[in-house]
Formats: C-alpha cells, structure tokens, sequence
C-alpha cells in the first residue's frame, strides 16, 4: 500500500488566503469595537456631498491626467531635441514625487505668497490666486498622474516594431494614417488600465485632499474615514465607509479587468526609427504647443523643491536623521516584503497555467490589483485593534507601517516581477520538468538569472513609494515614530517654510534615484 504524502499549498495560495485573513480580520475588529451602529449607515447630507466630490475629482482628474498624458507622449514620440532626456527625467521624478511634497510646491507657487502672486504684483495686479479647493488638487493630481500617463504612453508606443515604422514610410502614410493604424491600437490598449489605475489613485487621494481640500464638503472617501478614526473615534462609521470605498473600488476593477483582461507581458525594445508624420508642419506646431504646456504645468513645481537647497544646512540634525533612518528601515522591509507576496503570486499564477488552469491564474493576476481598493486607513485600524493590548500604538505603528506600505506597493511589483517569471517559463518551463528541477533549485538555477535585475527594479520602485508616503504615518505618527514625510507635515504645521522644502527636496532626490535605478534595471 503506498502513502500517498499530501501536496503542500503553493506559497502564492497562502498569500492569497493571508491577505483575504488581514482584510476580514481588519474589518471585523472594525465593526466588533463600534459601541454603537446608530446612524453609521445613514447616507447623509455629509456623506452624500464626500461621495459626489470624490467622484467629480476622480473623474476629472483621470479625464485631464490621461489626456495630457496621452498628447505629451505623442509629442515626445515625434520629437527628438536637446534635453530630451532631461524632460524624460523630470517626468519619471514627477511621477514618483511623494504627495505631501507636491502639496508644499502647489503652495509655493499657486499660494497667496507664491510665485504666480509675485508675478501679478509685479504685473501690477491685486488678484490673488487660491490654491485650495479644486484648483489646486486638479493641479496636484494632474501633475502626478499625467507625468505617469506619459511615461506609460511613451513606453508603449516605443515598442512599435521597427518593420511598422518601415512599411508606414513605404506606404506613404500620413498624420491620420499614422495615428489610426500605429499610434491608436497602442493607447487603446493602455488605456483602460491606466485610467482604471489613475481613477483608483485619485479617488483614494488622502494627503493631497486633506491639504488642499480647503473645506469639509471638499474630500475623499479617505479623508472621511481618517476623520471617523482620528478626530470622531467612530469604528462603526469608519467600516461602513470603507465598506463603501471598497465596493465602489473592486466594481471598478473587476469591470476593467474583465473587459481588458490581458496576461502580464514582457516588455521589449525597439530600435529607433524616424517616424513618418515628424516632418508634417501641423503636428511640429502642435507638438511645440503641448510641450509648452508641460514644461507650463512641470517645470515650476518641479523647481520648487530647489528652493530647499539653501535650507539643507538648518536641516542637518539629529531630528532629520533619526527620520531619515526611520523611513529608510520601514522601505527596505516594505520593498523587501512587496518583492516576497509578488514573486508568490507571480509563481501560483505561473503554475495555474502550467496546470491549464487559466481562470485560477486570471485570479491571481488580478489580487494585486485588487489590493488597491481596500483602503489603507481602514484595513491599518482594523489590525490595530486587532493587537490592541498587545502592543503599544507605537509598536503598531512600526508593525503596521511597513506591511500596509507593502500591500499598496504590491501592484507595481507584481507588474515587474510576472512577465519576467512567465518568459522563464516560456523558455525554459518544459527544460526544467523534464531535469526535474522544482522549488528553491529551480529558483536558483533557472528563475532567478532572469528575474535578478526585474527583481531589483521592483525593489527599487517599492523602496520609493515606501520611503515618500505620508498616509498611515498620520494615524500612529508623533514620539518613536516619526519619517521623513511625516517631519515634512510637522514643520509646514510650524510654518517653517524654508526647513519643510528642505526635507522636501531629500525626499525628492531619493525618490527620483530610485525610481531611476528602477527604470535602468527594468531596462537592462
């Protein structure tokens, strides 16, 4: 009689299972610690309002980022100038900007007292603009998300074949020709996930609304549910709006995923060819004129945080240090942590399809992508008072940190780490059965010369979200645990101006740097 030895779950099952535990764990301890449920699921006035901006400015926002977005691409596809690299630079720093800085640049240049008021002043003008409110969050979304759309656009359209570009010149293809046959298949199939993925990030927006919301009508579904946790301490209205934020977010995203549902696919390069519609006349204006925009929208953001440079003296202590040293220690296990439950599901859905189980694996491609609808705030106070009278809110705050940095980092890791794993499996999937190579072997030997160099991309990108966020610090943040971001919101609180766009351009600089070792490592 032969012992059949039970077949251990795959380690991207347990994470799957684990994150589906911690979200009906938080949520539990959520709705078990409300001393009462009177009035929480009431749709009222307040909320009615919350619901409706976070809406309008969600879908305004998208609207505005994926179209500019989707032109300043274009015009950098059709054009070759000096300082292109530099403009491609300050789109991928942009892009990675932490939030909270963005809002400190909105108001030094949009501010009463910023740069556009200067300028009226010497125009001899009394208007003053007004950076709160929409103004400045459509100005702070859309620079985040349209120089994230770009780089998206500008990636997919450079991996047109060379054979495209050839046979486009031969068949004498003109601007409408060129944009119908080449450009449009490549944005439409960008499109319904970036905006899916841009939608998400601005519904959820916390730290820029927060700031620049300038009202109580004026904020996201986030906010409203920081203000239940930290100002009203109502558990049972902070789950019912998360429950809210989470339907209205997975409808979302299972909406896109099943009407674009695509397996993860690995990039490719192409070599650079001259594009049959860069000479046409119009389109040198037009892109002219949509570069003016950017440069318009980017540029004087982006030379606020140098502003810092002569404050960096002042901010050289042991405050900034151990701050420093705070937020560098929660990224690297965040990234750490992110790269780990990415490679797990990347394998489970690798070995779905091994099995032809292409449901299973759809599943585990999209979990990553649903992770960014359980909102932080909620998910972070449903563990904290789950470990309530085990630990300190400190000791939460520097459990907590580091593994909802992680989960939110998740997405983009998993966008590095599976096409690389699926082209392992392509090339080499049926060499390693046949060797009999599994587990850590295999790992050693046939995934990871592949997935070295993708792996430390993820690393690098998760590391920079990580180190910039300024989300669950603001629940548990003050004593021990205080990041950089964090040490940026105290002294903007003290108007400490100067100091605060110090801070600011460190987290700039390493934000951009590691975005940059990102990009070069995906690139290699």
């Amino acid at each position: 009689m032969t012992i059949r030895t039970p077949r251990l779950p795959h380690p991207g099952a347990l994470v799957a299972l684990g994150l589906a535990a911690l979200a009906a764990l938080s949520f539990g301890a959520l709705v078990g610690a409300a001393e009462t449920r009177a009035g929480a699921f009431a749709l009222d006035p307040y909320l009615r309002r919350v619901l409706v901006f976070a809406l309008t400015q969600a879908l305004l926002s998208t609207a505005l980022s994926v179209g500019f977005g989707a032109a300043l691409a274009l015009a950098l596809a059709r054009r070759r100038f000096p300082g292109r690299d530099l403009v491609l630079a300050g789109l991928g720093a942009a892009a990675v900007m932490p939030a909270i800085v963005v809002v400190f640049c909105v108001v030094a240049v949009y501010g009463r007292s910023g740069w556009l008021a200067a300028g009226l002043d010497a125009l001899g003008s009394s208007a003053r603009p007004n950076p709160f409110g929409w103004t400045g969050i459509l100005i702070a979304h859309v620079f985040l998300n349209a120089a994230l759309a770009a780089r998206v656009f500008l990636d997919a359209l450079a991996r047109v074949p060379a054979e495209h570009w050839r046979l486009a010149a031969i068949l004498g293809f003109g601007p409408l020709a060129t944009l119908r046959h080449l450009d449009w298949p490549i944005l439409k199939s960008e499109l319904p996930g970036l905006a899916g993925l841009v939608f998400l990030l601005c519904f959820t927006s916390f730290a820029i609304v927060l700031t620049l919301g300038g009202g109580p009508g004026k904020a996201t579904l986030e906010v409203a549910i920081f203000e239940a946790l930290k100002v009203d301490l109502d558990f049972a209205r902070a789950a019912v709006l998360a429950g809210l934020q989470l339907a209205i977010c997975l409808s979302l995203t299972l909406s896109l995923h099943w009407a674009v549902t695509r397996a993860p696919v690995a990039p490719t390069q192409s070599l650079p060819v001259a594009r049959p519609d860069a000479a046409d006349p119009r389109l040198r204006r037009l892109d002219l004129a949509v570069l003016a925009l950017g440069a318009a929208l980017f540029a004087p953001l982006l030379a606020a945080t140098l502003t810092g440079a002569a404050a960096l003296p002042r901010v050289l202590d042991a405050d900034l240090a151990y701050a420093a040293g705070v937020s560098v220690a929660i990224a690297l296990v965040s990234a750490g942590l992110a790269c780990a439950l990415a490679l797990a599901l990347a394998g489970a859905a690798q070995a779905a399809r091994s099995r032809r189980r292409p449901g299973v694996a759809a599943a585990y491609d999209l979990l990553p992508a649903l992770v960014l609808a359980i909102p932080p705030f909620a998910l972070t106070a449903g563990l904290f008072l789950a470990l309530r009278g085990l630990v300190s809110p400190t000791q939460a705050g520097f459990l907590l940190l580091p593994l909802v940095n992680a989960i939110g980092a998740l997405p983009f890791a998993y966008r590095f780490l599976a096409p690389a794993l699926a082209t392992t499996q392509e090339r080499y999937g049926r060499l390693a059965a046949l060797l009999g190579l599994t587990g850590r072997a295999r790992l050693a030997i046939v995934d990871w010369p592949t997935l070295r160099r993708p792996f430390a991309g993820a690393f690098a990108l998760a590391a920079a979200l990580s180190f910039g966020d300024f989300g669950i610090v603001a629940l548990f943040g003050g004593g021990a645990l205080r990041t950089l971001p964090y040490l940026l919101y105290e002294r903007l609180g003290s108007y400490r101006l100067d100091e605060a766009a110090a801070i600011g351009l460190i987290l700039v600089a390493t934000a951009f740097l590691l975005s940059a070792l990102a990009a070069r490592t995906a690139r290699c």
